[in-house]
């Protein structure tokens, strides 16, 4: 009779999932005696030592890159909640991993065990289900180890992540035969013709007024999702707008992208997007109003039509995000690039009567960009000059530090050579870390850019020799600070003495402290007379881990942060 820990290994094998990030030890070690190490010449798979808080956000990292899942791994006690960080994230961007976690074995409850996950000590499942009410699947029994499987499988394929909880005690009882792995699933009930009959609304609600298309980060799915939305903005002559993530379902070349909206976003479309009154209809492609777009505001067009393949998508309240409606409210669910195509098509055949947009114009915002002080980089000036060199099929993460509000206000629209991701809804800072070690595992061939702040350092450096030789590129932005909180505080509290922002670091000679742990490390000249220099390592091809320091003025506010109006 097989073990167990085989069994889920080999459903997760089906299921596609073959990477694993983490620590191992305690209840774990008996399932990974059974996965192969991670080989960088391999297809993916195997199991990579990371330190659990990068490891957590490693499987978001490797989906994104790669659109397969992965898990992360953690033994109880304090591991399982440094991993559960990047859970968090994977809940909020409706992004599929897996993450498994041992507990205690019931015969020790109330004895006291090491690391007791029980009710009398952490009393983590709680904590777990809290979180993830329907993705927390525990693993405590032969005979019910196959359905618990497929009703998590259920949910990766709904773009949920999952926490299987291995019960080892109760896993290893011979209480039953297992059971076969496939279990017939009641189908998914769906509306005779929901796209059909979408159109139709949409149809009837656009008639005679201007049209405006929101793009959510889950049309970046698609392979043809952003071409769509170019056709889709053409055909319609419809206003288009996108959120930070978003962007990667769009292109640069669509003539009616007027850019990002809300945090760091561009003047005209946040313009566009403050407008929207009862002459106008809202288009919501997968986009989830979050705070770092809506900003909390409702949204006053005459109707809103939202659409979305992912059910219960981070954002909706039973399913439904029509609280944001102060109109008529329309959804639908659907795969995006199916609903797209139908749209356009049935447009060509027959001409919708919405009022078309003005063109978008070439520069996006109203606002001139601050310069720096001398002696720091001109952030608004690299950006630009990087914009103009990311190497094709390359993959950019934003951690939670200035380059996250900065970047997307400066170039303004997406760049076909990179797709950038921010996971801004859990603004873990120092998680992008391992979302790019992730990326980078999942396509190594691939070119990994990471911008993160040296606050955000702190929380990853020490796992930083475990990816020295992946090739990996990070640009550290040091400017001494909690740059997004000390910008916010000089607006919101500007009567109060700098000390008592609290937002100061001590310096780190954070070069050193990468080559110490394996990687290349530079500084970059203020005025960028080493940047080429830097540039053509990584045009040629890294055998190590890249650490670029750049000298960052924490008073040059560049991309605006609506946000602090909520502060």
């Amino acid at each position: 009779m097989k073990d167990c820990n085989i069994l889920i290994r080999d459903a997760l094998e089906s299921w596609g999932i073959t990477f694993y990030a983490g620590v191992t030890g305690g209840g774990l070690i008996h399932y990974l005696k059974n996965v192969d190490p991670f080989r960088a010449d391999g297809d993916g798979g195997g199991f990579f030592n990371l330190a659990e808080y990068c490891a957590g956000f490693a499987p978001i990292g490797y989906f994104l890159a790669s659109g397969k899942i992965g898990a992360a791994v953690a033994t109880t006690g304090a591991a399982t909640k440094l991993i559960c960080c990047g859970l968090s994230d994977a809940k909020l961007h409706d992004i599929p991993a897996v993450y498994m976690v041992p507990i205690s074995g019931s015969s020790s409850a109330g004895f006291a065990p090491l690391q007791d996950s029980s009710v009398f000590g952490s009393n983590v499942m709680a904590q777990l289900a809290a979180e993830l009410p329907d993705s927390f699947f525990i693993l405590d029994s032969r005979a019910t180890l196959a359905h618990r499987l497929s009703l998590a499988k259920k949910q990766l394929d709904n773009s949920k992540p999952v926490v299987l909880v291995l019960d080892n005690e109760g896993l290893a009882l011979a209480d039953a035969a297992a059971p076969p792995w496939c279990e017939d699933q009641p189908a998914d009930v769906e509306e005779k013709d929901p796209i059909g009959d979408f159109i139709g609304l949409f149809r009837k609600e656009v008639k005679g007024k201007r049209l405006v298309v929101l793009v959510g980060e889950e049309v970046a799915r698609y392979g043809n999702g952003s071409s769509l939305t170019t056709q889709l903005s053409v055909q319609f002559q419809a206003a288009t707008i996108w959120s930070i993530n978003g962007a990667n379902g769009a292109e640069r070349n669509n003539p009616y992208g007027y850019g990002y909206i809300s945090f760091g976003g561009n003047d005209l479309a946040v313009e566009i997007f403050n407008s929207l009154s009862q002459g106008d209809v809202l288009l919501m492609l997968g986009a989830c109003p979050d705070e770092y777009t809506a900003n909390f505001s409702r949204i006053s067009a005459s109707a809103v039509f939202y659409a979305s393949g992912i059910r219960n998508a981070y954002g909706t309240v039973q399913g439904s995000i029509g609280h944001f409606a102060l109109g008529r409210y329309y959804q639908m669910h659907a795969q995006l690039d199916i609903f797209l195509e139908e749209l356009i098509e049935s447009s060509k055949a027959e001409k919708f009567e919405n009022i078309a947009s003005e063109r978008a114009p070439s520069y996006l915002n109203v606002r001139p960009f601050n310069g720096a002080s001398e002696g720091y980089a001109d952030m608004a000036a690299l950006h630009l000059m990087l914009d103009q060199w990311w190497p094709a099929d390359s993959t950019g993460i934003d951690d939670v530090c200035l380059a996250y509000k900065d970047r997307q206000y400066v170039v303004q629209r997406p760049n076909g050579n990179i797709k950038f991701y921010s996971l801004y809804r859990g603004s873990a800072m120092g998680g992008a870390f391992g979302a790019a070690v992730g990326a980078k595992l999942a396509c190594p061939q691939k070119a990994v850019f990471l911008f993160t702040g040296d606050g955000c350092f702190r929380l990853f450096s020490g796992s930083m020799a475990e990816v020295s030789r992946l090739g990996l590129v990070v640009f550290l932005l040091n400017n001494g600070t909690l740059g997004i909180v000390e910008q916010g505080l000089l607006q919101i509290l500007p009567d109060i003495d700098e000390p008592h922002y609290h937002s100061k670091l001590q310096p780190i000679d954070y070069c050193a402290v990468a080559e110490a742990s394996g990687w290349e490390a530079f500084s970059l000249c203020p005025d960028f007379s080493n940047l080429d220099f830097l540039l053509d390592k990584i045009n040629v091809g890294l055998s190590k881990s890249l650490m670029i320091e750049i000298p960052v003025d924490p008073r040059q506010i560049l991309g605006s942060n609506p946000r602090l109006k909520n502060l």
